[in-house]
């Protein structure tokens, strides 16, 4: 059995789908190539809404009800919406925000019981999203509901039918998830303005959303109602919050309701002031065509010719979906509310960048950040000194901040590897190195923080002392080789040899008798009972066999451990092939299976490129063609497993491209297989690098050679020097068979 995600998908929504999805003509339009509706149904978890790049607002609808497949607030198969609330996350396992939610409606409106509230019934055929635009007519209402963002604001304009009861509800209770209202404040400043915040608790504990909101006409009447909530979880009941009704009088001249909404972590006047600077006037269809120029100018930065139209279209979609997070978390004057509960000032704008959050650090340190480093450099020097700044904020480098808080979320302490990536391709001023390497040797030197301590101690986390123990060890192990690659490079010899001790501390938990990584106990017994297909507490979201090759850092180690290639080779074969049974229980994120390979939970991320080590790069080639083309696709289930912040998308893009980093710390990148013909990386220091395979196919994948500017590349790796330098990675492919 294997689980990909071509299914067979019905005539009907397929026809649906096309025609909420249809673009204009392919042309430099790139924006026109992103369909924000791939990953809408299935695992992928994602919205289909509004955003910046990197955007604070990401302005979305919401169908109404909780569940796995609706953490992002969106889920394909659902008919209902009930409400277009300005903050979601993109493809998260755990459900949050969802704040500021507006929903227009006309007279008699439909409610549901509990979260659902004030909704209507929606088509697929009446909704269109692109990249900065997105757009469904309510049917209940006959309204027209269309929506773009900046930065930090959110623009809606409603096309009511004709009458003078057009109402948009502004709920300050909803309660969506793991996300609860904690208290809320809504007031009228005049008959177009209106401003308050929702303060909630969930997945951020303290998450702190502030706002003003305009209409483009005078409202007639309005009404603020006080709720008292009644959640499924009584430790939330009896907390009072706000509903807004505003009522429109809407005639045959004037049907437009247009509103625009800034939002702040830090107060109202932090929301008053985003408004002003990025969201002055009511046009909204500038608003929507200058986004468009911006997201045109970030797709641009990678061109790809050839392959299919659906192809292009998973792939620009991909691309887009990796500048949906980290998110820009400060308002247009600098300020931004931190870990440790305060308001920062944070730098001038202009001089020294913007504070960030909504780091998904244990998926994104794999590929997504990777990419930043040829794609958005800036940015890189401004996430480092987020983190640097949440370090000296909260003691600790970020885990999974959200909201600038600390959620704790995952395992690991993998802001080190996007700190230290960072710091060895040059991207970050010398000055700033002994901060980096400080504040990473402080958080791995954190005894009291999951099971470190006792990690540091025994050479592993014990599986009797601590949960994930597995994982941990391994997790662990790889971050502290990247803090012994920047000691090395800033000749701190000491700190190296520490550190590159502690990062073999992998090897403490394989098992030669069974060739796999196995849990320890704390007396140094092997925990009794192993089966690698098995889901535990002991391993991260996934088992033995996809946890086996978590050592990155040292292929050739994990080689000689496993007796050398050829038993290596074997076992990377067994991977791909040991197809799960009818009897196995797979978790919910152990998607899109190849074998016991689970291309939609990210520790399997590098594994296909590990052929690469032993000389059997047209295995590589192999399965990352397949994975490519089985596991993406120009479709509401397009995507196998959680989008995680880019991590899904990114793996997509660097494979697309031909090579992938297995090691992101090591500024070298395994070959694959390209999937375009021509694809060009436009570097920000002006070169390009290019990387060429005519007659590239679903068929015709395989490598006969390679050349990197005129010479014979005689191994499957790149350098990040090769990239950065420009040039042209010539790809010749072998006949078709």
């Amino acid at each position: 059995m294997k689980n990909r995600i071509t299914r067979p998908f019905g005539l009907l929504v397929a026809a649906l789908f096309a025609a909420s999805c249809s673009h204009a003509p392919e042309s430099d339009d790139l924006a026109s190539l992103v369909n924000p509706f791939i990953g809408t149904d299935g695992p992928g978890n994602v919205y289909p809404g509004v955003s910046a790049p990197f955007g604070m607002v990401q302005l979305s609808p919401d169908n109404g009800t909780s569940g796995w497949d609706r953490i992002a607030g969106y889920f394909w198969p659902d008919t209902t919406i009930a409400g277009f609330s300005h903050t979601h996350l993109s493809g998260t396992g755990a459900g949050d925000l969802y704040d500021i939610s507006f929903m227009p409606a006309v007279p008699p409106f439909k409610t549901g019981k509990g979260e659902l509230g004030v909704y209507s019934t929606f088509r697929h055929d009446d909704e269109q999203a692109q990249a900065g635009y997105y757009s469904v007519l309510l049917k209940d209402y006959d309204t027209r509901v269309e929506l773009a963002a900046t930065e930090r604001c959110g623009m809606q304009r409603y096309t009511f039918p004709v009458t003078d009861r057009a109402t948009v509800f502004v709920d300050l209770s909803k309660a969506m998830n793991w996300d609860y209202t904690m208290g809320s404040y809504l007031r009228v400043v005049d008959d177009r303005t209106i401003e308050g915040y929702r303060f909630s608790e969930g997945w951020a504990p303290d998450q702190r959303v502030y706002f003003t909101a305009q209409f483009s006409q005078p409202f007639a009447s309005y009404t603020i109602d006080t709720v008292v909530s009644v959640h499924r979880d009584s430790t939330y009941n009896g907390i009072r919050s706000h509903i807004g009704r505003f009522v429109f009088h809407t005639t045959k001249e004037n049907r437009s309701v247009t509103v625009r909404t800034a939002i702040s972590a830090v107060d109202i006047e932090g929301a008053r002031r985003n408004l002003a600077a990025e969201m002055p006037s009511f046009h909204f269809d500038s608003v929507r065509a200058a986004q468009r120029a911006v997201w045109n100018a970030e797709l641009a930065k990678i061109e790809v010719r050839g392959g299919t139209h659906d192809e292009r279209v998973s792939f620009y979609t991909a691309l887009y979906r990796t500048m949906l997070a980290p998110t820009l978390f400060d308002d247009a004057d600098g300020r931004y509310f931190g870990p440790d509960g305060r308001i920062h000032a944070g730098k001038v704008p202009g001089e020294g960048g913007h504070n960030y959050s909504t780091f998904s650090l244990w998926d994104t340190y794999r590929a997504a950040h990777p990419l930043y480093t040829f794609t958005q450099p800036e940015r890189v020097k401004e996430m480092v000194t987020s983190m640097l700044d949440f370090y000296d904020q909260h003691g600790m480098l970020p885990v999974w901040p959200l909201w600038g808080n600390e959620t704790d979320m995952m395992i690991g302490y993998h802001a080190v590897p996007v700190l230290v990536e960072a710091a060895l391709k040059g991207l970050l001023p010398d000055s700033t190195l002994d901060r980096v390497l400080t504040a990473c040797v402080a958080t791995a030197n954190r005894d009291d923080y999951r099971g470190i301590g006792l990690y540091k101690m025994l050479g592993y986390v014990p599986a009797d002392l601590e949960a994930e123990s597995l994982s941990k060890t391994l997790e662990y192990a790889y971050d502290d080789h990247c803090i012994a690659q920047l000691a090395r490079r800033m000749g701190r010899d000491s700190l190296y040899n520490e550190f590159i001790l502690r990062s073999k501390s992998y090897m403490n938990l394989y098992q030669p008798a069974s060739g796999f990584m196995q849990p320890r106990l704390s007396t140094n017994e092997w925990l009794p009972g192993f089966n690698p297909k098995a889901y535990t507490e002991h391993i991260t979201e996934s088992n033995g066999w996809q946890y086996l090759w978590a050592v990155q850092q040292d292929v050739e180690g994990l080689i000689r451990l496993m007796r050398g290639p050829e038993q290596f080779e074997k076992r990377l074969d067994e991977m791909f092939t040991l197809d799960p049974e009818a009897t196995d229980s797979l978790p919910i994120f152990s998607t899109g299976m190849i074998g016991q390979y689970a291309h939609g939970n990210e520790p399997s991320h590098h594994v296909a490129y590990l052929y690469d080590y032993i000389g059997k790069p047209e295995k590589t080639q192999r399965y990352v063609s397949e994975i490519m083309r089985t596991q993406y696709a120009n479709r509401p289930d397009g995507l196998c497993g959680n989008e995680d912040c880019g991590q899904m998308s990114a793996w997509y893009v660097f494979s697309a491209l031909g090579f992938y980093p297995v090691d992101p710390v090591s500024l070298n990148y395994a070959i694959g297989t390209p999937l375009f013909e021509e694809s060009i990386i436009r570097l920000p220091n002006g070169k390009s690098f290019t990387v060429r395979a005519p007659g590239v196919s679903a068929k015709r994948y395989r490598i006969e050679k390679m050349t990197l500017n005129g010479h014979l590349l005689s191994t499957p790796f790149l350098t990040w020097r090769d990239i950065v330098s420009g040039g042209e990675l010539d790809i010749v492919l072998r006949e078709e068979e």
